[in-house]
């Protein structure tokens, strides 16, 4: 358990499970490799780091479930830290039998390597491990992070945390999105009063529908697939 009291698995944690979908003939055990196998086939498409602050219950909580069955009905795994994991654990996503929930390529994932569709990272204190985990899918891959099929998510709402964390997965090059409540104005006029900034690698994309938001996702994520030939 973190600090916060939420349920969290500490890199090594997951990096051991990962072991489990390991071929021992080809792949290196106690390495982000056998996820990048899982990428690279294509049983996996990518990966999103969903975040958020304990307080950002802001949004219909049902929509916010919606939004990540809908990604892991499409073969991408979730990273989840701070209210997310809330959201996730009383959906119950982070058991085992939320595999039936998946596509088939991470429901084969989580039966190989008994995890749950969602991995919890506990709170906002442990967000340096998720900074950790993609210099290890980077050192791995030989890809710069910008290229790895990982995108950052906030859904509940902008708040300045969420501006805080959106900005700095941007900075690292990580497009990062963004769930908006409904607004009155134009939609730049929002993000422009919001202080969202994009990077010179990664941009940030908002939106006040979180159906429409998945699908942004999962866009993005087959672009950067595409973009490196996978």
């Amino acid at each position: 358990m973190s600090d916060s009291g939420l349920p969290k698995l500490e890199v090594g944690d997951i990096i051991q499970a990962l072991d489990g979908v390991c071929n021992s003939q080809v792949d290196a055990a106690g390495s982000t490799k056998p996820l990048l196998e899982c990428v690279v086939s294509g049983v996996l498409r990518g990966a999103v780091v969903m975040l958020g602050g304990e307080g950002s219950e802001v949004r219909n909580t049902d929509e916010y479930v919606a939004l990540m069955k809908k990604l892991i009905a499409n073969d991408i795994v979730l990273l989840a830290i701070g209210y997310p994991v809330t959201v996730a654990q009383d959906a119950g996503l982070l058991n085992p039998e939320a595999k039936s929930l998946c596509g088939a390529g991470l429901e084969r994932v989580c039966d190989l390597a008994q995890i749950p569709p969602v991995l919890p990272l506990g709170g906002l204190e442990n967000i340096g491990n998720v900074v950790t985990i993609a210099q290890a899918l980077s050192g791995d891959s030989g890809l710069s992070i910008p290229q790895l099929p990982v995108v950052g998510c906030d859904a509940a709402g902008v708040s300045k945390q969420a501006v805080d964390l959106g900005n700095t997965f941007v900075g690292l090059g990580v497009d990062t999105f963004i769930g908006i409540m409904p607004y009155e104005g134009s939609l730049e006029d929002v993000v422009a009063a919001s202080g969202l900034v994009n990077g010179a690698e990664a941009k940030h994309t908002v939106s006040s529908d979180l159906d429409e938001l998945g699908d942004a996702i999962i866009a993005d994520i087959e672009s950067k697939r595409n973009a490196i030939a996978i």
